[in-house]
């Protein structure tokens, strides 16, 4: 896995950087031909949410064909989730995008690009809960439960539902 990340770069993008190049980035992705006017939304509110202090987007570069070539995103944020009337703190996964043409491909150790990014958001969240007290990274799949494939991805990754009601799924950090 480590060979495998190692063939990319994650850059991670300052408030600013966010507000002057938002329109940049958003239009040197590829987005799906049925979902692209929705994820190229998503992406805008994003980037205003990164602007403005509310998330911190940190970009996937794939170093084997230029430095340049920007594969998908993720954003992160703080947060809580509410359960049995306690808010529990956690690090928030506001956004996970990947580029259309890179969207289920494996690299040579069968690593997908959605799985990197998950895998750098685990890693950065367990580095929070070490300073301060986040006991939870969570998310919430794009389409809620009834979006199966995704919903099984997440599972696979680890991540579980609180109780039936919860839209939001949690991986445990401590």
């Amino acid at each position: 896995m480590l060979a495998s990340i190692n063939k990319y770069s994650f850059k991670q993008l300052s408030a600013s950087s966010c507000k002057k190049s938002k329109n940049i980035i958003i239009d040197s992705f590829r987005y799906h031909p049925v979902r692209g006017v929705r994820e190229k939304e998503i992406l805008a509110q994003t980037f205003t949410d990164a602007y403005l202090g509310n998330t911190k987007i940190t970009l996937i570069n794939d170093n084997r064909k230029n430095k340049d070539t920007k594969i998908g995103l993720i954003a992160l944020s703080n947060g809580s989730l509410e359960l049995n009337g306690k808010a529990l703190p956690a690090v928030i996964i506001d956004y996970i995008f990947v580029d259309y043409a890179n969207r289920g491909k494996n690299d040579e150790s069968d690593v997908k690009v959605s799985e990197m990014l998950l895998y750098y958001a685990i890693q950065r969240a367990i580095e929070i809960s070490k300073i301060v007290g986040v006991r939870y990274l969570i998310l919430r799949p794009d389409g809620g439960k009834e979006n199966e494939k995704l919903v099984s991805f997440y599972h696979s990754m680890e991540f579980r539902y609180m109780t039936g009601k919860h839209e939001w799924m949690y991986l445990k950090l401590t």
